[in-house]
């Protein structure tokens, strides 16, 4: 076979392929991926590896001073327009992290804390001192009650106070509450010694998302300017990062928890407590100058970019807009962050995401218009040549070297390209790809509806019938281009459509829809250049 026949049958194979990793890679990724970084500037990527399976050790932190069953516990209610929380004067932590905003299928709302599964309570503080390490779960006083903020009253807190019988001095913990946002700042002061301030257990990790393919489910953090990501099935015990902390968190596809200090901080731990049960943690060496707290801000909530963005700590790198296979791809980042903001825009005027997703795909056709078109003209120009072709292939059967100069001349002079057909769709993989990350790893689609049966763009198609039209949208194409030169060729562009209605049938029903929208475009398109242009 002629070597241009040949690329284009590979061109063909990789975007079969391609696609069909993209289905079977969420049963792989997570059993074979381990720990990545990388830098926040995209300059430093690291390709995942694999390792053999270690074996698994628990290790759970455990208090010093066990709590007497007669101490009786008081709880504190925090109600805003945004999230219900209740807070604990044993320890002066949380124990609960309601979302107002974002409910479960069977109506009721996000829990960001799981329940009944033990494990370190968020913002636990374990001190380490002559008395080794310790965790201060004592009943802390508590100045004020319940807190109920809204738009007249913006902003309170709760403060926690607690005399330590060890150092004599009182130790605080002090938050903050906003109405409007998931922010929370958090002070402690008092404590004279190094110490470990926990995000907690699972904090932010639902489990109702799962794993998925775009994303990571997790523990990460932001150490020296670097995104570093611990992947629990490769992990056993406690994992320490060194260096310049900007911040800890706890994340899954939709929601996180992050525990960003305004201070210096040198250590991150992340401790893998069971399985997919981890809790993460900062070490504090020392007392705030001049006897000032330590100041630090909680985040949690939903991962909306914008949001995140606006902290300014980098912490919208945890929407992982570049993750494809085996790492994160700077090019599909470079691509997904402005088609992220267009469809934003567009959506400004729709109030739909599925009719911004059928703009934006006019959009990019239109960009791609003059790429289309001078690949119809080459595929003419190959119908043209083909007596030509096997003249050339029946002349020179003996003499593969010959005949691929032959081709390459024939080829020059009639402005022909074999792999013309295929250039326009393996130019859309890349803006495939970040457009399924946007679908999946964006709160923004999170449930957004389009018309009649499609009632979650992030989801698929529940009775298959875009796919399924997609797949007609597809053979219409085939039947209206020009036939290959190569009959093998033609044959695999033929069996396209059956092997892409397949491989979207589980596709976010947005992707399927911007696909589908693209096809008929693209007919449109051929009807027009074929009727009023000269193609050859």
């Amino acid at each position: 076979l002629r070597f241009e026949l040949r690329m284009g049958k590979r061109a063909v194979i990789f975007l079969v392929i391609s696609l069909l990793i993209m289905l079977v890679y969420p049963f792989v990724v997570e059993k074979y991926l381990i720990k990545g970084t990388r830098k926040v500037d995209g300059k430093k990527e690291e390709a995942s590896i694999t390792s053999p399976e270690p074996e698994t050790r628990v290790q759970v932190l455990q208090p010093a001073t066990p709590l007497s069953q007669a101490i009786e516990e008081k709880e504190i209610i925090v109600d805003t327009d945004l999230m219900r929380v209740k807070l604990s004067n044993i320890g002066g932590v949380i124990k609960r992290w309601e979302l107002k905003k974002y409910t479960l299928p069977d109506g009721s709302r996000i829990e960001l804390l799981p329940q009944g599964k033990g494990g370190i309570a968020p913002l636990s503080i374990y001190m380490e001192d002559q008395q080794g390490t310790r965790d201060l779960d004592s009943p802390f006083e508590v100045s004020g009650g319940d807190l109920r903020l809204s738009r007249d009253r913006k902003t309170g807190s709760v403060e926690f106070s607690y005399q330590d019988t060890v150092t004599g001095k009182k130790i605080t913990k002090r938050l903050t509450f906003d109405n409007d946002t998931y922010q929370v700042g958090l002070d402690i002061g008092g404590v004279s010694g190094a110490y470990k301030i926990y995000l907690g257990t699972n904090f932010g990790m639902t489990g109702h998302n799962g794993t998925d393919f775009a994303g990571f489910v997790g523990p990460i953090s932001l150490v020296d300017n670097s995104v570093i990501k611990d992947n629990l099935d490769k992990m056993e015990g406690e994992v320490e990062h060194k260096g310049d902390v900007s911040w800890i968190a706890l994340q899954e596809k939709y929601f996180i928890s992050a525990l960003i200090p305004k201070g210096d901080v040198k250590k991150a731990l992340i401790n893998k407590e069971g399985a997919k049960i981890v809790s993460a943690a900062m070490k504090i060496e020392g007392p705030g100058s001049a006897g000032k707290p330590d100041s630090f801000i909680l985040y949690a909530g939903p991962k909306e970019y914008d949001a995140l963005k606006a902290m300014n700590v980098h912490l919208d790198e945890t929407i992982d807009f570049g993750w494809f296979i085996f790492g994160s791809w700077v090019f599909v980042r470079l691509i997904a962050k402005p088609l992220f903001y267009i469809l934003k825009f567009l959506y400004y005027f729709t109030n739909n995401y599925g009719y911004s997703i059928i703009l934006l795909t006019v959009f990019l056709k239109a960009l791609f218009i003059p790429l289309t078109h001078k690949s119809y003209k080459s595929m003419k120009a190959m119908q043209v040549l083909q007596p030509k072709i096997q003249e050339l292939q029946k002349k020179y059967k003996d003499d593969k070297e010959r005949l691929n100069k032959e081709l390459m001349g024939i080829y020059k002079k009639n402005k022909a390209n074999p792999l013309g057909g295929c250039l326009p769709m393996l130019l859309q993989i890349p803006f495939f790809i970040a457009l399924y990350n946007i679908l999946y790893t964006t709160i923004d689609l999170r449930h957004a509806p389009f018309l009649l049966w499609i009632r979650d763009l992030s989801d698929k198609d529940p009775f298959y019938v875009l796919p399924i039209i997609m797949g007609i949208t597809m053979v219409i194409q085939q039947w209206m281009q020009p036939t290959q030169a190569d009959p093998m060729q033609s044959k695999m562009m033929m069996l396209m459509p059956v092997v892409f209605t397949f491989l979207f049938l589980n596709f976010p029903s947005g992707l399927v829809l911007y696909w589908l929208t693209n096809n008929v475009l693209t007919i449109g398109q051929q009807l027009i250049t074929s009727k009023y242009f000269k193609t050859a």
